[in-house]
């Protein structure tokens, strides 16, 4: 009896250790991106597969992190910078305070080499330090170059952690930027990033060439904390003035390229007393040609203006659109500008380069995309709907139309209106609203409408009919035809709606009436023939 009372107690007691188990039952993980980089970098780490709130980071199950928040779906996401490590691969742990032994993921991260200074920039003779991080544990031989140069006194031995520093005073070279890089016994000078040194007080531009109007980033260093007065010139003029330096010493400033002709300008940087004209070096930038477009803003005309920039002075200039000769020329002022109004050519297609060609070197392309209204719709006026076109309508048309051509009374067909063109049997006709200049149409006749089966097909008609012709259908029935337009440059429109109608060559009893007639006109005649021969006789 007492059987069921211990079933009944492990049951209960199984249940309460089940409601403390994890829910999820899915595998633990953590990814990082990147997965290699340079000690100091940041990396970021995403997780899945956790429990608790909070996780802890090991970096060789050393305890770098605490706390990181973990979602309640038990996802991690977290950056984080690498620690000074030496080079090679290196585990990162991840757990939870769930105390759950299996809630771990690991992942690995290679270190590389690499060096910094401190400071960035420098005058001739300053001391500075450089510091080495990333390279083999104990690793000796590692020397350091100056644009090649030697640079170290003696070979440097890095510390267990693959860590080393040095010091050096600046070479007694021009104002600049050069190269540190770094070697040794077992690290190849390309295995370590060369560190760009800035010699001071310096500037550097970027872009270094480019057309009229291009904005430049001037950034210089070296300069006295907080100096004021900085002043920008080109050519000699100056073009911006009375800018303050960082408490660094540094600056960041973007001018724009003023007009002035093709070619080599100077930029000159010059502070207060503390840096006068000629302790800055000066900064070359190349002008390059331009040509702006400016189409006219009355839909559908064809005027372009073109404003050109950076030519030399007194050039003369031949335009071309799409590689042809335009028979336009202009000659640019004194700082190598133009500006004059073409007639855009018409021809198919949406883009187009227009060039403007100097006779002293001057170049300048632009990109013109063609402005017009879109075709407009035709609307169908005649066949349709439900109209029925046949060869000859009348009596005396079929009459006239027998006598017109040759075996007619006995072939029944190739009939037509005496009204109409020979062999033609209705005008097809059609209306647009809004301007046709240079509107061209195409028609297709279908025997069914979806126009899978076209018999006629005519593209490139002229105004708003098309004759049709007898020989273009070759059997009675019921047809669909529509109509699109195009434009000089080739786009086109929608096509109409279809109309349905009903060809029928000639009746039948107005070709038989038709023929009694004539036969009768004949009879007549016989008639009147032989009365006249009789009457000779007598």
């Amino acid at each position: 009896m007492r059987i069921p009372y211990i079933s009944l107690a492990l049951l209960i007691i199984a249940s309460a250790v089940l409601s403390f188990l994890p829910s999820r039952v899915y595998a633990t993980s953590i990814t990082l991106a990147p997965s290699s980089g340079i000690t100091g970098s940041k990396i970021v780490m995403t997780g899945d597969g956790f429990i608790g709130k909070v996780a802890t980071i090991y970096w060789d199950d050393k305890k770098i992190i605490q706390s990181v928040p973990v979602s309640k779906t038990g996802q991690i996401n977290y950056s984080f910078e690498i620690p000074s490590s030496a080079k090679g691969t290196h585990i990162v742990k991840v757990t939870d305070d769930s105390n759950w032994s299996n809630i771990t993921a690991t992942a690995n991260f290679s270190i590389t080499p690499s060096i910094m200074a401190e400071p960035p920039f420098g005058k001739i003779n300053t001391r500075i330090y450089i510091f080495g991080y990333g390279f083999a544990p104990n690793e000796s031989g590692i020397k350091y170059t100056w644009d090649g140069k030697p640079l170290s006194k003696s070979p440097i031995q890095a510390d267990k952690a693959g860590s080393w520093n040095s010091q050096f005073d600046v070479p007694p070279d021009p104002k600049g930027e050069y190269t540190i890089d770094v070697m040794s016994d077992s690290t190849g000078s390309g295995e370590v990033p060369g560190l760009v040194f800035t010699v001071s007080p310096f500037c550097k531009a970027t872009p270094v060439s480019g057309p009229v109007g291009t904005k430049i980033t001037l950034s210089g260093v070296g300069f006295r904390p907080g100096e004021d007065g900085l002043t920008f010139t080109w050519d000699g003029p100056i073009i911006d003035t009375n800018f303050v330096a960082q408490p660094n010493g540094s600056f960041s400033i973007v001018i724009t390229v003023p007009p002035c002709v093709k070619g080599r300008h100077i930029l000159g940087i010059y502070g207060s007393s503390f840096t006068p004209i000629g302790i800055v070096p000066d900064i070359e930038f190349e002008v390059t040609p331009s040509i702006q477009l400016t189409p006219s803003n009355v839909m559908n005309s064809r005027d372009l203006k073109i404003d050109g920039t950076g030519y030399n002075e007194g050039e003369i200039l031949a335009i071309n659109y799409d590689k042809s000769n335009t028979g336009v020329t202009t000659t640019t002022d004194a700082k190598g500008n133009f500006s004059v109004t073409i007639q855009v050519p018409v021809k198919p297609g949406k883009e187009h380069t227009v060039e403007a060609t100097g006779n002293k070197g001057g170049l300048a392309q632009a990109i013109y995309v063609s402005g017009t209204l879109p075709p407009p719709l035709p609307q169908l006026l005649f066949p349709g709907p439900g109209a029925t076109v046949q060869s000859n309508y009348s009596v005396v048309e079929v009459i006239i139309s027998i006598f017109k051509s040759t075996g007619g009374l006995f072939s029944g067909g190739s009939i037509s209106q005496s009204n109409k063109p020979a062999g033609i049997i209705t005008a097809m006709n059609w209306s647009v609203s809004g301007d046709q200049t240079g509107v061209t149409y195409s028609l297709q006749i279908s025997r069914t409408p979806d126009f899978v089966n076209v018999v006629v097909s005519k593209d490139g008609i002229v105004g708003t009919t098309y004759n049709l012709d007898r020989s273009s259908l070759a059997s009675a029935g019921t047809y669909y035809w529509r109509v699109r337009a195009s434009n000089e440059t080739g786009d086109v429109s929608p096509w109409s709606n279809y109309w349905v109608f009903e060809f029928v060559p000639t009746s039948p009893l107005v070709m038989a009436i038709a023929v009694t007639i004539l036969i009768l006109i004949l009879a007549m005649l016989i008639f009147a023939v032989l009365a006249i021969i009789n009457r000779n006789r007598n």
